[in-house]
């Protein structure tokens, strides 16, 4: 390894945060093919970009919360000091980063600061396209599923009665933030939650019309034991239209049982980008926020947004879309499905 070049990579935050920064790593992958890459980012980035690819070889575990940031920062500095990096990709918004990572490497390049328009995997893909001499190879989100993922996720839907010529629908009734005792506010509740009532009678609109369409067809939902309080009224109101798997937490089993999927039926939060990531359709719920800032980065033919905005009664959040309208898009992607088969997945 000794003369190898090195670039360090920076975005620390959520599943969906890291998801978001591989259409820019796939790009500087490409365009660096000789390189060894090194990412710094948050425990649960470890946990998202472990074993994403064989040159990615050192994940950096950085903390946002004080003081323990201050403590980390400065044997981080240290370590980078020592790793001679020949670049820095800082895919953080906070001019904190660039300006701490500016002490440590020649060529940093970095999300500009302040007010930001368009996709936030556009923007990073610009980082890195202004960075090269060369033409910047683009795609989607991508994540790679193992072989024994997939058997997992096939083992444990069999142990609920599932079949691999099942149609499978999945819910997705929990968000960020939402584990936590207090959210931050109730207002921003109402834009991230869309009610277990609604997921309820999604499952029951969605096997009753599997039904009448003479198709086989299960509503899944793979919960973590934190988000059982969410998740158990959406269970208990279905009224048995909607399978709780209960497998221990796997995120390689977690991404193949997503990969395995039809359909993904979620609010904007992690998992959405999971599954994006994993070539899987979307109906992706949004209020407030917008999908194009933050929105599944995948095949438009693959995804429908559907959001509070279009609908009569916006103040309402994510309430203000109705199960109905979440069913039909299900059914459109649905019907999209064969044509879709064949394409791979983008970005990989």
């Amino acid at each position: 390894m000794k003369g190898k070049r090195k670039i360090l990579v920076v975005r620390v935050g959520r599943a969906g945060d890291l998801v978001m920064i591989t259409p820019a790593l796939n790009a500087l992958l490409a365009a660096m093919p000789e390189a060894e890459f090194h990412l710094l980012t948050s425990a649960e980035g470890v946990r998202v970009m472990r074993d994403y690819h064989p040159r990615l070889t050192r994940l950096w575990v950085y903390s946002r919360r004080f003081p323990r940031s201050l403590l980390m920062k400065s044997a981080l500095t240290r370590a980078f000091a020592r790793e001679g990096y020949e670049r820095i990709y800082v895919l953080e918004a906070k001019p904190t980063y660039r300006k701490w990572l500016l002490k440590i490497g020649p060529r940093v390049h970095a999300l500009p600061a302040g007010p930001s328009s368009g996709h936030y995997c556009d923007r990073c893909l610009a980082v890195v396209r202004d960075s090269l001499e060369i033409p910047c190879p683009e795609g989607w989100v991508h994540l790679p599923v193992t072989a024994g993922g997939r058997k997992k996720a096939r083992e444990l839907l069999a142990e609920h009665g599932v079949g691999p010529a099942t149609l499978l629908v999945g819910l997705h009734p929990t968000f960020s933030g939402s584990g936590l005792p207090f959210f931050r506010s109730r207002k921003d509740l109402g834009h991230r939650n869309w009610p277990p009532a609604h997921f309820a009678r999604l499952g029951r609109l969605l096997k009753d019309q599997a039904q009448r369409r003479g198709r086989d067809l299960a509503v899944i939902i793979d919960a973590l034991p934190e988000e059982r309080p969410l998740v158990d009224p959406v269970i208990a109101a279905a009224g048995g239209a909607v399978t709780l798997l209960s497998g221990p937490p796997d995120f390689q089993r977690y991404k193949g049982l997503l990969e395995a999927l039809d359909v993904l039926v979620t609010p904007n939060t992690g998992p959405m980008h999971i599954a994006a990531a994993v070539g899987t359709p979307v109906v992706a719920l949004f209020s407030r926020w917008t999908a194009e800032d933050c929105g599944p980065y995948m095949d438009p033919a693959r995804r429908i947004i559907l959001r509070a905005e279009d609908t009569p009664d916006p103040r309402a959040g994510l309430a203000a879309i109705t199960p109905e309208k979440a069913a039909d898009a299900v059914w459109q992607l649905l019907d999209r499905k064969p044509a879709a088969d064949g394409e791979g997945t983008a970005g990989t």
